[in-house]
């Protein structure tokens, strides 16, 4: 099971890309849109350097997630080489694409600990 769920979070990490950077561990009800997931980090003018740091500092268990997964988090820092709108644009023609990685994604009860994790991350990577 453990395995099945790493495999779909490290999926997640390099298709969604963004609404990625999440799967914290933090219960919460799952309100949440992919847009909403992702939006911060979406827009963020952080380099993927930042953005790592900060996610080493802020949820470590993530990261941990992310840096056991090597060809997904290339993938990342590939979209973090992106403009914010052209992440944007990539992000929403993947849950257009996608729509069942999407409503699999918000509909996990930890959808909002995914967002808030996500909203930590781009609070603070100008810090790094």
């Amino acid at each position: 099971m453990s395995l099945v769920r790493n495999r779909r979070i490290a999926a997640v990490l390099g298709a969604g890309a963004l609404a990625t950077m999440a799967i914290a561990l933090v219960p919460a009800t799952a309100s949440a849109g992919p847009l909403d997931l992702a939006a911060p980090l979406l827009n963020s003018t952080c380099s993927f350097a930042q953005v790592d740091a900060a996610l080493h500092d802020k949820a470590p268990a993530l990261a941990s997630i992310l840096d056991q997964n090597p060809a997904q988090k290339a993938e990342l820092k590939a979209k973090f080489d992106q403009s914010p709108a052209q992440r944007q644009a990539e992000f929403d023609a993947y849950v257009r694409d996608n729509p069942d990685a999407a409503n699999s994604a918000t509909s996990d009860p930890r959808a909002g600990g995914i967002a808030a994790t996500i909203q930590t991350v781009a609070d603070t990577c100008h810090n790094y």
